[in-house]
């Protein structure tokens, strides 16, 4: 079940606070192509608080999630902890004029965290899957991983006998 649509007009003028299960379905359609899968069993959760100013929403919390991937490093399984702060405004659609998603557009300091919602609905699981996915790790790994991968060393004979085309370079080498 997706996190829910909170409509504008239901949010009491001294802010909703909202908590959240990001079930094991829901997880698993979100982290779809990432890589990682969602643990078998296993819910995420959010804490959100949405208050008003004027027509304008503040959207904060946290979430808190867990995934499973294939470390890159020694190809176990690793579970891995998501997990963010929330922090955005939201201003209504309408009147906004939109903007061509062929130019480039420059985004002033007080815009890069303001979005929009739109028809008095703040959809909580499309802030929700975005801050996740930011949160995913493109290469997924242990702290520390635990098979230890060795590189197999040339045997002690062959460590002592000079490549015979690299045998020129020997003269520069200096022996103290």
């Amino acid at each position: 079940m997706a996190p829910p649509v909170i409509l504008f007009d239901r949010i009491p003028d001294d802010g909703l606070q909202q908590e959240v299960v990001l079930d094991e379905a829901w997880l698993t359609e979100v982290l779809t192509e990432t890589g990682l899968m969602a643990i078998p069993g296993v819910a995420g959760n959010a804490s959100v608080r949405l208050d008003k100013d004027g027509r304008n929403v503040f959207l904060s919390g946290r979430f808190e999630a867990s995934a499973q991937a294939d470390c890159v490093a020694c190809l176990e399984r690793v579970t891995l902890s998501l997990g963010a702060d929330l922090v955005l405004h939201l201003e209504p659609a309408a009147g906004k004029p939109a903007k061509p998603t062929h130019e480039e557009v420059e985004l002033s300091r007080d815009e890069l965290d303001v979005d929009v919602y739109t028809d008095d609905r703040i959809d909580l699981a499309h802030w929700l899957r975005e801050a996740i996915l930011l949160e995913a790790p493109l290469h997924p790994r242990h702290e520390v991983c635990p098979v230890k991968l060795e590189m197999p060393m040339a045997p002690p004979s062959a460590r002592d006998v000079i490549d015979p085309r690299l045998a020129p370079l020997a003269r520069f080498i200096k022996k103290e």
